[in-house]
């Protein structure tokens, strides 16, 4: 009589040919999360951008007034026409945020080496940077971001392209 059921060696092969599966895939999975947070990222960066021209063209129709009124919020613009702050710190990069973003994410001024759960509007120079820390510490090599300059009007750019 035959016995039917495997050998110890097809098993050792099938652990094998697992183990060598998974070690090529793995890697592709670790990355989602970093993947998440630049399309995420990228996301809020269009938004923000369109928010901006749109403000903008507005400015243009309205004759180039100092500051455009939506929806109760009184929004200082730039010589060039973009949205501006009343201060040129991170609590002015905040303003801005708050006043031509329509979102339910929680943007904080930037706290320093601190990890947050949270967004973080930080003024370096003459741009207002936008962090994506989502529980990290700022690292700009590897942490989403962009930046605005609403001085100058050149818009957003973007770390992770």
């Amino acid at each position: 009589m035959k016995e039917s059921g495997f050998t110890l060696v097809e098993l050792v092969a099938v652990i094998v040919l697992l183990g060598i599966l998974a070690v090529t895939a793995l890697p592709r999975f670790i990355n989602l999360k970093s993947d998440a947070n630049i399309a995420v990222t990228s996301s809020i960066m269009s938004s923000f951008y369109t928010s901006a021209s749109q403000f903008h063209l507005k400015w243009i129709v309205q004759g180039t007034p100092a500051s455009i009124t939506l929806n109760g919020n009184n929004v200082l613009m730039s010589t060039e026409g973009y949205p501006d702050s009343t201060t040129a710190d991170s609590i002015g990069c905040l303003e801005i945020w708050n006043n031509i973003m329509d979102t339910s994410i929680n943007v904080v001024t930037y706290p320093g080496a601190v990890s947050t759960p949270e967004w973080s509007a930080l003024r370096f120079g003459p741009a207002c940077v936008y962090i994506n820390h989502n529980g990290n510490v700022f690292n700009n090599t590897e942490t989403p971001f962009f930046s605005y300059f609403p001085t100058t009007g050149t818009g957003v750019g973007f770390n992770l392209d």
